[in-house]
């Protein structure tokens, strides 16, 4: 009987110690899963403002041509009227 009284306790020290460097390992995988995610949340972040900011340089760019175009008629509409007048 006192045998395996002491057995057990062995067998619960051996478990103890296992399970608590097991904690160790359980404990660093959550810490770098967590950084891991972290990391992700702040790239996603980073690529929706670069893809804003493109929208945003794209929708300048298309005012920008835009306005040009409407310049260039109203040049070619006033050469025209220039040229009846001069005839």
């Amino acid at each position: 009987m006192n045998g395996f009284v002491i057995l057990s306790i062995i067998v619960g020290m051996f478990l103890f110690f296992y399970l608590y460097s097991y904690r160790t390992v359980a404990l660093e995988d959550k810490k770098r899963a967590d950084i891991w995610k972290k990391r992700r949340q702040l790239e996603d972040a980073f690529n929706n403002r670069m893809r804003e900011r493109a929208e945003l340089r794209r929708q300048k760019f298309e005012k920008f041509l835009n306005r040009s175009k409407e310049i260039q008629q109203e040049l070619l509409r006033l050469r025209n009227n220039r040229q009846i007048q001069q005839n």
